[in-house]
């Protein structure tokens, strides 16, 4: 093949490119997906009786904005980190990582003190908080695994690690939101625990898809 036929042929091959928006924007939306994902599951499972007092304690409201700085930070990397090109310090992408294991190991502490003042309670109560984590995360890991698929991402791993964790994290904020329960084996287990088999299930998925793209070399 001769080198105008080449070119004759790439051009007729060539496809118009859509420009993806800002990550800042994309991050914005998706953040948008995910409030309406948490009041469709609080209008669904409902909200915890003590709602309005719930804030003064200083172990939930630094929970909860924990919780809520993580997703952030995660969407915020995810997306950036999907441009291909664009440069990311490595320490950047350990913060929505730290930021979780920040809330775990607050959570994990407020559990050892349980322990040594007396009983942990029962922490069989799990069906509806694993609901809560999975209904409301299901939406946002999908279209979060979706935007990272059609990015093209440089680093898809980190990529999709990143957006599992923001979409747990919305889960785990509406279980903390309806369930009234406090004690903190419980919360453990229930509320922050299932963010990590979020994460596994969303990269195994995630992974496969990226994998199946068309293209892929």
């Amino acid at each position: 093949m001769n080198t105008d036929r080449l070119i004759e042929q790439l051009v007729a091959e060539l496809t118009p490119v859509r420009r993806l928006l800002d990550p800042t924007e994309r991050a914005a939306l998706w953040m948008a997906l995910v409030l309406v994902s948490i009041a469709g599951g609080l209008a669904y499972f409902g909200v915890r009786r003590d709602i309005a007092t719930i804030w003064l304690d200083p172990a939930f409201a630094t929970r909860l904005l924990l919780l809520a700085a993580t997703m952030w930070l995660a969407v915020v990397t995810a997306f950036r980190m999907s441009v291909p090109g664009a440069e990311q310090r490595v320490l950047v992408r350990w913060w929505p990582v730290a930021g979780l294991g920040l809330a775990l190991a607050l959570v994990a502490a407020d559990v050892a003190i349980a322990a040594m003042a007396g009983p942990l309670g029962s922490p069989m109560r799990a069906a509806h908080c694993i609901q809560k984590v999975t209904f409301v995360g299901l939406v946002p890991a999908l279209v979060a695994i979706v935007l990272v698929r059609r990015a093209w991402a440089a680093e898809p791993r980190w990529t999709l690690v990143l957006g599992m964790v923001a979409s747990g994290v919305a889960g785990a904020i509406t279980a903390e939101l309806s369930c009234p329960v406090r004690a903190p084996l419980h919360i453990l287990l229930w509320h922050l625990l299932p963010i990590v088999v979020v994460v596994a299930a969303g990269v195994i998925v995630g992974s496969a898809m990226l994998n199946a793209r068309p293209g892929k070399r």
